[in-house]
């Protein structure tokens, strides 16, 4: 299956390995997998440019999403 990087156009695979974002990546309590229909951008540059440019709509996402961080350490009380 191809698909197309959403900022340049350019045609990738989402299962090689230039496809964004990674694979897999490690965390403290073990592996997290990202599959391959998550996969939008060939390479690190667009993606990150993309991000960039839509910068306000990922911070009303990830404000609105709330706080779903367990560690009691960094939840702030009041």
């Amino acid at each position: 299956m191809r698909k197309y990087c959403l900022t340049c156009g350019k045609k990738f695979y989402p299962n090689s390995y230039y496809s964004y974002p990674d694979s897999e990546w490690e965390v403290g309590e073990g592996m997290i997998k990202v599959p391959p229909e998550h996969k939008h951008f060939h390479s690190l540059k667009c993606m990150k440019l993309w991000l960039a440019k839509n910068s306000e709509a990922v911070h009303l996402l990830l404000t609105n999403m709330g706080n779903n961080d367990n560690n009691n350490e960094t939840i702030e009380r009041t």
